[in-house]
């Protein structure tokens, strides 16, 4: 269970020692044993035996990369350390409050030092300097243990184990099996309230699935913190921790259907966490004579030693949550309890009942587990005097055929398991616009270069989180040449598939338009925004002042009767000049995509065929090549279109692309980041990379003359530049 453990010593107190004799050996992470397995015993300078401490970062890295691990499991552990310090033992804190354990340090303080001086020079090769004993005591004086653990001696080590209730105070005990969303049928049973005179457990799965979420979690919380109530973890709970925390489930049913119920009826998140730390991982309890233990899922036995059950707490959580070994061996387990436990020992679990069993599996084992969600039955099982009552109520209230099929569409849509795959990347941002999301990647992802299937994905593109469609998606990420390993000149020369087609990168923003089903209307969205923010009116204005409401109306159409996305380069020289000069704002249609998961485009020519009657304004077409020789001319010759484009797009005729930003474009790019910086500053941290004269002259330029506007663009800087600075051969500084 969860339970974590420190000892709290210095060398030769005992702590191995106690170790051994607690059984906890299976238990234990050692730091001794993890530097001997980096390196084995050896000399020390003055010619005896000892443990390396040189590995101490890997060590310690890897003792808690261990410690989560079996945290994530609800393993009880025990760590075999020193503890001297207040800093170390506060790096457990964390992750215990992130996985609900709770922490006890058995306290070795009290062995006098000259009892662990004395073991310790008899080590034979745990030994350690004098010194560092001494050390240690005088920490031991002055840091404090954190308050939040429990404080033990070895002898209050009982303490630390999961106790047996007494419950015969009371008349009876109740035991709710899963309820998994169904309020109704829990009502029916408990339409009365509470009797203070019975004893509940509640034994987990209380969401998902049913149509009541919403209710059932609103009566829960009415009722957890009463002392006769109960409630034990399920494998579904663990949903409700990351919507307390604001955490991605892997479930889809909950992210996309109960998370979004719980939020509409503006659950307190804040209630969530006191509830979900409230429940326990399991009940045992004694009761007329009987002793019964509960889980969510099930286990076949306690351990035995010397004829002696051990405690509970040794049980990892997960096991007491999902059940000993496989979803339909919930029969097999039952068997092994009445094989394995004394015949006054009662096992109750749900979870999980593959085979439609009956409530009584053995003599001494009960599942209630009924599929109380598809219209199966509540399962309870009372307990008094006269032994246990199996109790059965068939649920009424519980999704139609049709919302099945619906929720289980929405959930098996590859588009649900993309958007867990998103929310879960911490390099991928999304923005909410009523049932609507964007995705995009971060500038970490950029910095860092995080490229795989999500973040290349996620550049512009919308999701109707409601129906799983996207609605609008711009490009997947491709690269600048030489930007990544397989996008240099020499990798691409090797695997482009000819023919190659070079486009002209024309040098303003990209525009998405797309059919608004919900309204028949276009929709307008920039990478990030849809239908809203400067940028997307930008597109608006734009595209509304090249075109007429006919030629707008084609693009909504086809949009609707096709699935698709118009990506448009933008070019609004008022609101939002970039670096190359245009004589008017316009537009050029660079692809119409399918909205899809994969990106897919309709073939160039294809789109110029269609947008022809319409006198749409289509990419450039520069060149098409069909071998190696030719594409090198084509690249080589490419620097005379300098001041007209910000580069050529390449396109093979498999569809990679990459791009070629042209040395005008990034000289003038990154001079615009300079004047940013002077605009702000006053100068620029960047000096050491201005390499050339023309670089030099606009930097004193923009610092020493009031040339900076408040609405300063680099366009009119430059044309301003060079009223002033003329050059014989200004060629040579765009290389």
């Amino acid at each position: 269970m969860r339970t974590l453990v420190l000892l709290r010593g210095a060398p030769g107190c005992g702590k191995s020692t106690f170790i051994e004799t607690q059984g906890f050996k299976p238990y234990t992470l050692s730091a001794d044993e993890l530097r001997i397995l980096f390196e084995s015993p050896t000399p020390t300078i003055n010619g005896e035996i000892g443990i390396s401490q040189k590995n101490d970062k890997q060590v310690w890295k890897l003792l808690f990369e261990l410690l989560e691990n079996r945290m994530k499991n609800g393993e009880f552990t025990v760590i075999d350390a020193t503890n001297s310090k207040n800093s170390e033992m506060c790096k457990y804190k964390g992750l215990a409050e992130k996985y609900k354990y709770r922490i006890f340090l058995i306290d070795f303080t009290n062995v006098p030092i000259e009892i662990c001086k004395h073991r310790n020079a008899s080590r034979e090769y745990k030994k350690v300097p004098e010194t560092v004993i001494d050390t240690m005591y005088s920490r031991f004086k002055t840091e404090r243990v954190p308050s939040s653990f429990t404080v033990l001696s070895p002898n209050e080590i009982y303490k630390v184990f999961y106790p047996i209730k007494d419950l015969n105070q009371y008349k009876k005990i109740i035991h709710i099996g899963d309820i998994h969303g169904c309020y109704t049928v829990l009502n029916e049973y408990l339409k009365n309230g509470l009797n203070e005179d019975y004893f509940y457990i509640f034994l987990g799965d209380y969401l998902d699935r049913g149509i009541e979420n919403v209710q059932v979690i609103k009566f829960l919380l009415s009722i957890y913190n009463n002392s006769n109530v109960l409630m034990l973890e399920g494998n579904h709970e663990k949903w409700l921790y990351c919507y307390a925390y604001n955490e991605i489930s892997q479930s889809k049913e909950f992210e996309f259907i109960t998370r979004k119920q719980l939020f509409q009826a503006e659950i307190d998140t804040k209630e969530i966490k006191k509830f979900y730390r409230k429940l326990a991982q399991c009940a045992y309890y004694t009761y007329d004579n009987k002793e019964v233990f509960c889980c969510h899922g099930g286990i076949s036995r306690f351990r035995y030693d010397n004829g002696q059950a051990l405690n509970c707490s040794l049980i990892c959580t997960n096991n007491l949550i999902k059940g000993t070994g496989d979803y339909s061996d919930y029969l097999e387990t039952a068997k092994s309890w009445e094989k394995h436990s004394r015949n006054n020992q009662y096992q109750i679990f749900g979870h999980r009942n593959t085979e439609n069993s009956e409530i009584q599996l053995t003599p001494r084992v009960f599942d209630l587990e009924g599929h109380v969600e598809f219209g199966g039955d509540l399962r309870i099982l009372e307990l008094d005097k006269n032994g246990f009552t199996p109790i059965k109520i068939k649920n009424t209230v519980y999704r139609e055929k049709s919302d099945f099929e619906l929720k289980t569409e929405i959930i098996r849509n590859p588009i649900s398991e993309l958007v867990l795959k998103m929310r879960s990347n911490k390099f991928i941002r999304e923005k909410h616009f009523g049932n609507i999301s964007s995705f995009n990647f971060t500038r970490d992802a950029f910095r860092y270069k995080e490229w795989n299937d999500q973040t290349v994905k996620a550049r512009g593109l919308f999701i109707d989180l409601e129906n799983m469609k996207i609605i609008c998606r711009g490009y997947e990420k491709f690269f600048n040449i030489d930007e990544m390993p397989f996008s240099t000149l020499n990798a691409i020369k090797k695997t482009l598939k000819f023919p190659v087609n070079f486009f002209i990168k024309e040098n303003g923003f990209l525009g998405l338009v797309s059919y608004d089903e919900r309204n028949d209307s276009l929709l307008y969205a920039s990478k990030s925004m849809l239908n809203e923010g400067e940028h997307c009116q930008y597109i608006k204005d734009v595209l509304n002042e090249m075109y007429s409401q006919e030629q707008l109306n084609f693009i909504k159409n086809y949009c609707k009767d096709n699935n698709t996305t118009f990506a448009f380069e933008i070019i609004d020289i008022v609101n939002d000049p970039h670096i190359i000069e245009y004589e008017k704002s316009t537009t050029f249609l660079l692809s119409i995509i399918k909205n899809d998961i994969n990106f897919k485009q309709l073939p160039y020519q294809e789109m110029v065929e269609l947008c022809k009657p319409y006198n749409i304004l289509t990419k450039k077409l520069y060149a098409t090549v069909f071998d190696i020789v030719e594409f090198e001319k084509i690249f080589t010759d490419a620097n005379k279109l300098q001041n007209y484009t910000e580069g050529l797009v390449i396109e093979d005729a498999y569809g990679f692309m990459v791009k070629y930003k042209l040395p005008y474009y990034k000289f003038w790019k990154y001079m615009r980041t300079i004047t940013s910086e002077v605009a702000s500053k006053g100068k620029s941290n960047r000096t050491g990379s201005l390499k050339n004269q023309l670089a030099w002259d606009f930097y004193s330029f923009i610092k020493d003359e009031n040339v900076l506007s408040e609405n300063w663009n680099i366009i009119d800087l430059r044309k301003k530049f060079f009223e002033k600075y003329s050059y014989d051969n200004i060629e040579k500084f765009y290389i």
